[in-house]
Order: structure tokens, then C-alpha cells, then sequence
């Protein structure tokens, strides 16, 4: 069920290589690492000056300056970073711009408490060479440092990497500054086509050219491939396409719904919901395209979503009574015929649920007050907590691979867009913008 990039993809990616300067660059401290488990973390204030141009480069086009203001702007984005303001620590980076010291007194004089110096050289819009040193101010030291080479097109991608490698440095866990998030969007009365973006809001790019209604795309574990349902051909199919959306191929395209489609862990099973039975039930459907039914229920069964283990399925059904959709989880083997577990008593209508890659919680749409907003279920803590409020529907959360963020679809005065929001933030950050009418967000895994 995979999709094989084609080869000149394959010698895209051979271009993009990052290397280690030295094996002893790698020496992350624990006393280093911040606790993601803790409701408020203090921002580190990191400090980026210029990049530094080494002899012999031609920098013409600003390669230096936008790298730096990519990789300031992912730190800033993760929102455990406060980038220290240039003015600041002018006049000290000026006097180490050459030296290659670091004066670690000075700069936590200046309130700084992680530095990142940067050199790089342009030979060539096909040799683009960026040298990154981490320290830690406070205990004096040096943390890592990367080498990254590549064309002009891959800086953006660069600084991403070299931004992710921090965020791992300081929490333990990689940073998603080089994920994107693939989404739909309303095309006029043409139907809908897929999207994606960086995680920063750049690149977007269309992937489909279905020019017909679109539901519930899902990015496939290896990030190759994303699979959705189309319209294109008068029926509800199951489609692939791959990242790019150069290959089309569809699925299963029995009579009625083959929708909801949810990745295994593995990627090696799509649980998706079909209504040949007169009634919408959840199916696994396996490499070879054998189908197994899950669920057997007169009420309806539809959005499933795997446990990171493989081993359970979140659904919503409304086989509670209530006449509304509330949120089971089942044996992912067995189906319902093992039993299920509600989770959800808070609101009448609960939908969308989705298990974060840690296995701990599941995020889900929730009625409340007569607007949608999206909630988290906390499952060893069995309590359930608000990620969103206030006016607009809120709804289709899909988390991110560190299980840090969650994107979902804000839909308020006629227009509706993408927004992503860490867990425990406050506020949320739009990801689109009109007028494009986003919704259905899915984010992609770690690149590989």
C-alpha cells in the first residue's frame, strides 16, 4: 500500500545531507532538558546573530539573512523559545563575530541564556553550506553543533533541522519545525482540493486536482502517501495519492461510503468506514485489500483512530442511546464484538476523536453551548479538559508527531481556516488564510 518516490525525488533528497562537524559535538546534558509534562515551562531566551559569511562566499541573493530569520521565527513558533531582540547583543556579537569564542560572562550579563552561532558559505545556487554551534550560556558550554549542505531550495528546510535539533536539545523530544500539515480547501462550486504547508505557514502547496468533494484526508506513517475520500467519480472512494499528488490511485470503490480512512501505526492497515451493509460500519482493509468488519451495530460507527501501540481504535458512535455520537474505544483485533469503552459523558454530541502519538490522551470535537469546540481526554488521569473556547466552531483536531500541538479547523463569520495550538498555550496560531476556506487538517509524521 506504499507509494515508491520516483527518482529524481530520491536524488532531491541525496542532496540534503547533515553531518556531525565532530562525534564529540553531540554531548546533550539531562540538567539540560526542560519537563513537557509541567503546565507552564519559563521561555528560554536564546540569542541568533548574523550568520557569518566565511571567505570566498558570494552571497548576493541574502541567503544568510533569511536563514536567520526562518530559524529565529520555528524557535519563536515552538513557543518555548524567547528570542533575545538583536539590538541587545549587538555590540557583543560584533566582537566575537571573528574569534570564534565564546565570552559566557557577557552574555548572561545580557540576559541570555542560550547562544546559536551560525557561519555559512554560497557557492552557487547548488552549494549552500550552513555550520551551526549550540551553547548553553548559563553552565558554560558548549551543546552541539551541525553541518547541513545543500541547494538554495532546501535553506528554508535547512534552518528547519538545525531548529528541530534545538527543540530536542532542550525537551528531549525533536522539534516539528520540518513537518507540514495537509489540509482541504473549498474550490469555488468545483468541489474541494488538498493542501499542504510547513509548519511555519510557508510552502503551501495544492497536491489534488480532484475538482470535486473531498472528506477527511490521512497522512500515512511513513509520510509518503496521504489517503482521502473522493467524489471524482460520482461515488465515495477511497484515493492515495503521495505527498506530491503525482500518483492517484484508488483504493476500494464499493457502492456507497468508503470514508474516514486511519492509518495503522504499522502502515500496514487502513480502518475506514464503509455503509455496504445498509449502515455505516468500521472495516479494517490490509495490504492486499482484504476487508475485515470491526464493528457490527445497528447505530452508526464512523471516525476511527488508532492507539500509537496498534492495538485499540477510538470511534464515535451513537449507540449510547442518547441519539447523539459519543466516543468508544474497541480492541483493534476483536471490534466491538470484545466490548467497548465510552470515555465521553461531557456533551451530548462528541466526534472526531484522535489519540496523541504519546498514547496518553485523545482530542476530540465536542458540542458545547451550541458551538463546536475540540477537548482532550486525559486517559490515565480519566479527566477531561478543554483546548479550546470562546466564539467560532472549533473542530477535526489532528496532533502533532511530538504530541506538543494540535491543528484543528476554526470556522467563525462565514470563513474558516486552519489554526494549530500547543497544549497548555493559551492562544492558537492561524495557519491559512482566505480565501482559502480550509478544513480537515492532518499532520505528517517526523520526515525520515
Amino acid at each position: 500500500m506504499s507509494i515508491k518516490n520516483n527518482k529524481s525525488h530520491l536524488t532531491s533528497l541525496c542532496l540534503f545531507v547533515a553531518l556531525l562537524l565532530n562525534a564529540s559535538w553531540a554531548i546533550a546534558q539531562s540538567d539540560v532538558l526542560i519537563d513537557l509534562s509541567m503546565k507552564t515551562q519559563s521561555e528560554v531566551r536564546i540569542a541568533v546573530p548574523e550568520f557569518v559569511q566565511l571567505k570566498g562566499s558570494n552571497d548576493s541573493s541574502g541567503v544568510g539573512r533569511e536563514g536567520r530569520e526562518i530559524l529565529e521565527n520555528d524557535l519563536k513558533l515552538f513557543e518555548l523559545f524567547l528570542p533575545v531582540r538583536h539590538s541587545v547583543y549587538r555590540a557583543q556579537a560584533t566582537r566575537e563575530r571573528n574569534s570564534g569564542k565564546v565570552d559566557y560572562g557577557e552574555w548572561n550579563g545580557l540576559g541570555v541564556q542560550w547562544l546559536i552561532k551560525a557561519q555559512y558559505q554560497v557557492n552557487g545556487a547548488d552549494n549552500n553550506v550552513f555550520i551551526f554551534r549550540l551553547y548553553d550560556v548559563v553552565n558554560e558550554r558548549f551543546i552541539v553543533g551541525k553541518r547541513y549542505r545543500g541547494k538554495r531550495p532546501w535553506v528554508r528546510r535547512m534552518m528547519h533541522r538545525f531548529a528541530d535539533e534545538v527543540m530536542e536539545q532542550l525537551t528531549g523530544k525533536r522539534g516539528v519545525a520540518e513537518t507540514q500539515i495537509a489540509f482541504l480547501a473549498q474550490q469555488g462550486t468545483s468541489g474541494k482540493e488538498m493542501y499542504v504547508v510547513d509548519f511555519d505557514g510557508y510552502n503551501l502547496k495544492k497536491v489534488t486536482r480532484e475538482q470535486a468533494v473531498m472528506l477527511a484526508p490521512d497522512w500515512s506513517p511513513d509520510g509518503k502517501a496521504i489517503v482521502f475520500t473522493s467524489f471524482r467519480d460520482h461515488n465515495p472512494d477511497l484515493v492515495m495519492v503521495d505527498r506530491s499528488g503525482k500518483k492517484r490511485k484508488v483504493l476500494l470503490q464499493l457502492p456507497g461510503l468508503n470514508s474516514a480512512p486511519a492509518w495503522s501505526p504499522d502502515g500496514e492497515k487502513i480502518a475506514l468506514v464503509l455503509s455496504k451493509d445498509q449502515n455505516s460500519e468500521i472495516y479494517l482493509l490490509d495490504k492486499f485489500a482484504n476487508l475485515k468488519r470491526l464493528t457490527k451495530h445497528f447505530n452508526i460507527d464512523t471516525s476511527p483512530s488508532w492507539s500509537p501501540d496498534g492495538k485499540k481504535i477510538a470511534f464515535a458512535s451513537d449507540r449510547s442511546g442518547t441519539g447523539a455520537p459519543q466516543i468508544f474505544i474497541m480492541d483493534a483485533r476483536l471490534g466491538d464484538r470484545n466490548g467497548v469503552k465510552r470515555i465521553t459523558f461531557s456533551a451530548n454530541y462528541n466526534d472526531n476523536p484522535a489519540w496523541s502519538p504519546g498514547g496518553d490522551k485523545i482530542a476530540y470535537t465536542a458540542l458545547v453551548k451550541r458551538r463546536f469546540q475540540v477537548k482532550i481526554y486525559d486517559l490515565d488521569k480519566k479527566k477531561t479538559y478543554d483546548l479550546t473556547t470562546g466564539r467560532g466552531n472549533k473542530e477535526a483536531p489532528a496532533w502533532s508527531p511530538d504530541g506538543q500541538f494540535v491543528a484543528f479547523r476554526v470556522e467563525q463569520g462565514g470563513k474558516s481556516a486552519i489554526h494549530i495550538k500547543r497544549v497548555g498555550s493559551k492562544k492558537s496560531r492561524a495557519l491559512t488564510f482566505a480565501p482559502l476556506a480550509a478544513l480537515s487538517p492532518t499532520w505528517s509524521p517526523y520526515s525520515r
